[in-house]
């Protein structure tokens, strides 16, 4: 039932029930609590039953309940009750129905804790599975789990607190309800399903605060929980049993114990001496003062569950979606073609890529990082083989099931439509080609929360954990339904978040979820208006479908531009609506908006335009006459619009904030922000117009090749492609006529693979801190022809493109070899290749790239290699050996336990050339002893750390070794002088176009801005891909790659700029 009274003052952490009215007093005899029992989440002899689907999420919950602390603790409020009520109001926030907080006395730890039996398996696939997706890091969340699985057990030893979380369960479904079949008898599985995802949230929320916490839960635990919910007094014991004084006994439990100090609650007074007059009385009945009451305490009390919570019997329903679908000439794009893919990839700049780095923009506040490592985990289950259940071939009955499945669990919204092959990408996060298997998708929406929501700007510091909050909901009860579907026989597969194949709004609106907003890409529903994030389920399980709605939006829209008025980032347009790859939308400027949500140093994440809409409601009664005028009356649009400016909804309200502005810091520690935060107020003087705007988009023709590649944008082809979409009504009639052109979009991915997939056949560690990969064929082909010298580009992750030079044989095409010194206070990717490159696992590497070839004809050659520069001397030793030409290989090293190679180098058939320089050992080479005596045609290379380097090509030049004889490959960027960057003009001599290249921002960054294409790759001056003729001007050369000689008419243009302020240079471009 809809509310009476609005709740928007009553602060977060004292949550949905009037707690408050509870007396409490002195802590009862907690021996006469009955003890709590494992629940057991397995039902061999009713595989229909939705409880052999949860278990495996439960499981996996149960695996990740504890983990590795955070070193550097956090700048958080030190007062107990300021910290309590923060957590409380997180639980709130997770939706838990009661929060209390108590002691942790002797009687509640377990002498023999009990665990869930199916973690066993799951910690194996944590440990061993490799995921297919470009999800912001997970291979960090994936290395993060592997070796929490592998850390000893934790114990509970100094933990003093107990926050316990109890949920509710929904009623009985009858037993003749229709779509009721698998919910069966599951009430307190799924009671205990929701408690502890939020428990295992909150314990990993706490630890990464910088103390230790551990979740338990009704199937792991190592602490008696019903006592523990008797002591933070959320139940009393009536006759043997636990009671809730508003719930009865209808509750599931999970706890975090911790050693984080917290202000706790008392516990309760026996219910019998209880004020029912001031627990139940008048407020209650009326639902004054919480939201929770007599009033709505169950939605489905009078509704099938299958019907859902909101009324959408009501809707007007029509054959097709309110905006035009050209099904037949909707364009496919590659899963590569994502915003945040792109980010990653560094097709958007360097800052973008920074901020995309290891999911930074969710891992720079906590709360949002907290949930994300649960969401790594599901990964791992929401795709699956199906089971040999009984194929149920009702259509009606299956999709009754499961929506009232869906419901049940907690789902806000569910439509059922068939999965069309246009709506999927059309190639994966691999760059496979996607042929679709299932052709019918079941469409969920999740509330993101309106007291939340409330309280946000919608673009500081919690915005990003209420999607992550919204999208790990998902990903649990989607891939419950999913793995259900499985159970039964059929496949399903949720596309969630982290790892998703479909495009999720065209669905949305086949479902009957919704209407395309001017937010774009959000699908706006009735009854939650913006503020929510969806997912898919897609199936071959035969369903009836929904039919999509019409509620009168799209005049609204055109009527209403308060979110585009306040988009922080400028990118939701204030104009018509366009086709875009087929359909018609209000098209946003995906570039900016994505950058803005990645980079804002005020917040984490931007969802402003869900907190301004009009529709974004509290569900109260007094809006129900906004909401019949918006549906019924669309002339009324504008006047409503500026209605809800006047009364000032879309403003922050301080009364809801719980959050902490923390931001993580460079030794991972939480603290203050150091940047002002995203506060905002409505800015309802501002006149935004279409024409001033300047917008860019990407269709088809304009998406990024599939592969896991770098890929440029070209924003000035993106400005060019936004004008030149056309209405829906012009699109047909040029479609009718037979017509083509720049607005029919098109993709094409008829190019050459700019990357290898290979297996890691083997790792071998030669020493603490350096390991030797070998990689071959992923069908055991012979490799591409490479030469000595060369290097492979290797995608570590999406945003980690190393390059590694080959340290292998160049006859032998079985196989590439490379060597990585793990560096710890590195840039990241060593570090991460050594944590996730197990034998096994597939990669992608570029084709070998040579920019420091062998001089195979020289009289002889010195080969030095420094530490880690060994690498590309072995593979030239090898070429030089196989041609019977005279060399020296001087390899040099601190230490011996340190090194790597030394046990190949002793094997080698010409080991007899090797000579080993140790320092600890009085060796160190005398360089100018080792290349005295210069005679012509000799050559000397080498590879190593910066100052080894310098050392060897300042004696070679000393000994009469000329220029060209030198030879140098860097493989990480050296110390930099203090570099003092200063405004430039960068003139291209093919157009005669000047570009200003402001202090921030590279050449490099200022050509794809304005549409000039330019290869990037390293973004450091060391790989030499965007190296430019140089017609004119002095240059400040700040490359690793070019000699003397090559400077005076070639540029590296990632790094370099003009000597002087103001200065011009000319480039062939």
């Amino acid at each position: 039932m809809t509310k009476v009274f609005s709740t928007r003052q009553r602060p977060i952490h004292l949550g949905p029930f009037p707690l408050e009215r509870l007396v409490r007093g002195p802590m009862p005899d907690l021996g006469a609590v009955p003890a709590a029992q494992p629940l057991e989440f397995r039902r061999p002899t009713a595989p229909a039953s939705i409880i052999n689907a949860m278990g495996e999420y439960q499981a996996m919950m149960d695996a990740v309940r504890d983990g590795l602390v955070n070193k550097a603790q956090a700048s958080c409020p030190g007062d107990p009750q300021e910290r309590a009520d923060h957590i409380k109001a997180f639980g709130y926030f997770a939706d838990a129905a009661m929060v209390g907080i108590g002691p942790v006395p002797a009687s509640a730890r377990l002498a023999q804790p009990y665990r869930n039996p199916d973690i066993d398996r799951l910690s194996e696939d944590l440990k061993t599975r490799q995921t297919k997706t470009l999800a912001a890091g997970i291979d960090h969340i994936m290395a993060d789990l592997k070796e929490a699985m592998q850390a000893p057990p934790t114990t509970i030893g100094d933990h003093k607190h107990a926050i316990v979380f109890l949920y509710d369960m929904p009623r009985d479904p009858r037993v003749d309800e229709e779509g009721a079949e698998w919910i069966q008898g599951a009430a307190r599985h799924r009671a205990c399903l929701r408690a502890s995802e939020t428990a295992v949230v909150l314990a990993n929320y706490i630890r990464l605060l910088g103390w230790d916490a551990k979740a338990h839960t009704g199937t792991s635990s190592d602490v008696d929980l019903n006592q523990l919910a008797v002591a933070a007094g959320l139940v009393t014991v009536q006759e043997g049993h636990l009671v809730c004084p508003y719930l009865g006994d209808r509750f599931g439990l999970a706890v975090v114990t911790t050693d984080f100090d917290l202000a706790m609650d008392r516990p309760l007074l026996p219910l019998d001496q209880q004020p029912m007059v001031q627990l139940k009385g008048p407020k209650w009945w009326l639902g004054l003062g919480s939201q929770r009451s007599a009033l709505n305490g169950d939605p489905f009390k009078a509704r099938d569950f299958k019907d859902g919570p909101h009324p959408f019997e009501t809707l007007k329903r029509v054959a097709d979606p309110t905006t035009y679908i050209d099904e037949p000439n909707v364009a496919r794009v590659p899963k590569r073609a994502d915003m945040f893919a792109r980010s990653q990839f560094g097709d958007m700049g360097k800052g973008n890529q920074t901020a995309a780095t290891g999911g930074f923009y969710v891992r720079k506040a906590a709360p949002s990082m907290a949930q994300r490592r649960m969401l790594g985990a599901f990964v791992l289950l929401q795709d699956g083989t199906p089971a040999r259940g009984p194929r149920p071939s009702d259509a009606a009955r299956n999709a009754a099931n499961i929506k009232a499945a869906s419901y049940w669990l907690g789902i806000d919204a569910v439509g059922i439509s068939r999965c069309p092959d246009w709506t999927w990408y059309s190639h994966d996060a691999t760059g496979a080609e996607i042929h679709p298997e299932h052709d019918q998708a079941i469409s969920m929406i999740v509330d993101q929360g309106f007291d939340t929501t409330e309280g946000t700007s919608g673009d500081d510091w919690i915005a990003v954990a209420q999607s992550m909050r919204a999208y790990l909901r998902f990903s649990l009860l989607g891939g419950v339904i999913a793995r259900q579907i499985r159970n039964l026989g059929y496949k399903a597969k949720a596309h969630t978040v982290m790892d998703g194949e479909v495009l999720q709004p065209p669905l949305l609106l086949l479902a009957g979820l919704g209407e395309v907003s001017r937010i774009g890409e959000v699908i706006l529903n009735p009854f939650l208006g913006p503020r929510l994030k969806s997912g898919v389920v897609s199936t071959d399980m035969p369903m009836t479908h929904d039919a999509p709605i019409d509620f009168g939006l799209q005049k609204f829209c055109e009527a209403c531009n308060k979110c585009a008025r306040e988009c922080p980032s400028g990118a939701i347009t204030a104009g018509p609506k366009l086709m875009f790859n087929g359909y018609e939308i209000w098209k946003s400027d995906s570039q900016k908006c994505t950058t803005y949500r990645i980079t804002t140093p005020g917040g984490a994440m931007c969802g402003r335009c869900m907190k301004t809409c009009p529709w974004n409601l509290e569900g109260i009664f007094a809006e129900r006459p906004f909401r019949w005028a918006a549906m019924n009356i669309p002339q009324a649009a504008p006047v409503l619009a500026k209605l809800d400016d006047a009364l000032g909804n879309g403003e922050m309200n301080p009364a809801k904030k719980w959050w902490w502005d923390l931001e993580m810091q460079e030794d991972g520690g939480y603290r203050p922000t150091r940047h002002p935060v995203n506060a905002r107020a409505l800015q309802k003087d501002l006149d935004l117009k279409y024409e001033d705007q300047t917008l860019a988009v990407y269709p088809a023709h304009l998406a990024p090749h599939p592969w896991p590649y770098p890929f440029p944008m070209d924003r000035e082809a993106g400005i060019e492609a936004y004008q030149q979409m056309i209405t829906a009504e012009d699109y047909k009639a040029r479609r009718a006529k037979g017509e083509t052109g720049t607005w029919d979009h098109r993709y094409s991915s008829d190019v050459d693979s700019p990357v290898l997939g290979v297996r890691v056949s083997r790792v071998d560690a030669m020493s603490p801190e350096v390991t030797k990969y070998e990689f071959q064929s992923l069908d055991g082909s012979p490799l591409p022809e490479w030469t000595a010298g060369a290097h492979l580009d290797i995608v570590v992750a999406p945003e980690y493109l190393r390059q590694y030079s080959m340290s292998g044989d160049p006859a032998d095409r079985s196989k590439y070899q490379i060597g990585v010194l793990r560096e710890d206070a590195g840039r990241g990717g060593s570090l991460l290749l050594h944590r996730i490159f197990a034998e096994g696992r597939k990669i992608f590497i570029s084709k070998p790239i040579n920019h420091f070839p062998l001089t195979e004809g020289a009289a002889k050659s010195y080969l030095m290699g420094g530490g880690i520069g060994v690498t590309p001397m072995i593979a030239m030793a090898h070429r030089l050996h196989a041609l019977g030409q005279e060399f020296e290989l001087h390899y040099s090293i601190s230490n011996r336990a340190a090194a790597g190679y030394l046990q190949d180098l002793a094997q080698m058939p010409w080991s007899d050339r090797v000579h080993i320089h140790v320092s600890a050992e009085g060796t160190r080479a005398d360089l100018d002893l080792l290349l005295a005596g210069y005679a012509p045609g000799q050559h000397v290379y080498t590879c190593g750390p910066d100052r080894y380097m310098e050392s060897v090509m300042q004696a070679a030049e000393r000994q009469g070794f000329p220029e060209e004889a030198r030879h140098l490959e860097y493989f990480s960027v050296p110390e930099l002088p203090e570099y003092e960057n200063h405004t430039f003009t960068l003139k291209l001599a093919r157009s005669g176009r000047e570009l200003e290249v402001p202090a921030d921002k590279t050449a490099t960054d200022v050509l794809l801005e304005n549409g000039v294409h330019i290869d990037v790759k390293c973004s450091d001056g060391i790989c030499g891909v965007c190296k430019c003729g140089l017609l004119s001007g002095e240059v400040e050369h700040r490359d690793f790659v070019l000699s003397k000689a090559q400077r005076k008419d070639a540029v590296i243009l990632c790094q370099s700029r003009a000597a002087h302020k103001d200065g011009t240079i000319e480039v062939d471009l």
